[in-house]
């Protein structure tokens, strides 16, 4: 996402602005500010690793405020303090996606997948001697949610909704920090992209975000996917935001055209790196890719062993 360079860059920056002692950040330097904003919620939202303060962080988004307060022309929709707004949501109106979201098949044992494999062979008119390669990856238990990037830009958000057509909750994911609301995909030669993701909230945040509630004499919520989900609902952004939720992107559903200088994105791993690389969440531990259904089969019983250790709720293995 960010080279050396970049990283150093930036760093500096942010070191040169929080030096400034009466937070007065030049106009001038409005630009310069929101990249050091996004930076530093790639590293809290997408890495979960900051590199700074959170007192330190709100102290350069207050500064970012104060310039957009003074002019607002200034003002731009990827401005890191454009993400919670302050319009209320009476009703949800549905979008249509731009390739249904289907369902999966569901395999519950090394013979379903050894099935599934026969099938592959059988469709691909592949041999059993022919290697054939499969991305495995997890499946996180949250809410299925597309995003759409038009022109590098976030413009729209929506449920999974019937597969076809899902509720349109952009204000509420423009909240969800691991969304970035500007990603380079022309740089990759993509102008148009529908993603594929789940809005999950972490197991850690899911415990105290109860623990704060039953304080406050509040219901508990069952579990960190009726959490998240119901967050998408929401009719007030800034209370989506108290939830800390995250999106995992998982996919690209549609985009146009199919990569730079005509060469596409052939595989879904490569597509998954590039989401990395444009920084987007995507899933990390557990994802692989195996040239046989049995090194398939001994991976995902190796990670539901391992499942506990996932800082989300697993609903199973990817094929």
């Amino acid at each position: 996402m960010y080279s050396v360079e970049q990283t150093q860059a930036l760093m500096k920056a942010t070191h040169e602005f929080l030096a400034i002692s009466d937070g007065n950040i030049p106009a001038q330097k409005i630009d310069l500010l929101s990249d050091v904003l996004r930076y530093h919620e790639w590293r809290y939202s997408v890495l979960n690793d900051p590199s700074i303060a959170d007192a330190e962080y709100d102290t350069l988004f207050d500064a970012l405020k104060r310039i957009e307060a003074a002019d607002s022309s200034l003002i731009k929709a990827d401005s890191p303090t454009q993400r919670v707004s302050s319009d209320l949501t009476e009703s949800f109106e549905s979008a249509e996606h731009l390739t249904p979201m289907l369902s999966l098949a569901n395999s519950y044992n090394g013979e379903d997948l050894q099935e599934f494999d026969r099938r592959v062979r059988e469709l691909g008119g592949l041999s059993e001697d022919d290697s054939v390669e499969y991305s495995v990856e997890p499946k996180y238990d949250g809410g299925s949610i597309a995003l759409l990037y038009d022109g590098d830009r976030f413009v729209r958000g929506t449920t999974r909704g019937n597969g076809a057509r899902g509720e349109n909750v952009t204000n509420n994911l423009r909240v969800v920090k691991s969304v970035p609301l500007k990603a380079a995909f022309a740089a990759a030669g993509i102008n148009r992209a529908e993603l594929r993701g789940e809005v999950l909230i972490r197991k850690d945040i899911f415990k105290q975000v109860n623990e704060a509630r039953e304080l406050d004499g509040k219901t508990i919520f069952a579990n960190p996917r009726n959490a998240a989900t119901g967050g998408l609902r929401m009719k007030d952004p800034s209370e989506v935001a108290e939830r800390q939720m995250a999106t995992v992107v998982y996919q690209i559903g549609f985009m146009e055209p199919e990569g730079k200088h005509g060469e596409p994105y052939t595989t879904h791993s490569s597509r998954l790196d590039l989401l990395e690389q444009l920084g987007f969440l995507v899933p990390q531990r557990g994802r692989a890719v195996l040239d046989s259904i049995d090194k398939v089969i001994e991976h995902c019983e190796q990670q539901e062993a391992d499942r506990e250790k996932y800082i989300w709720e697993l609903d199973g293995m990817v094929v």
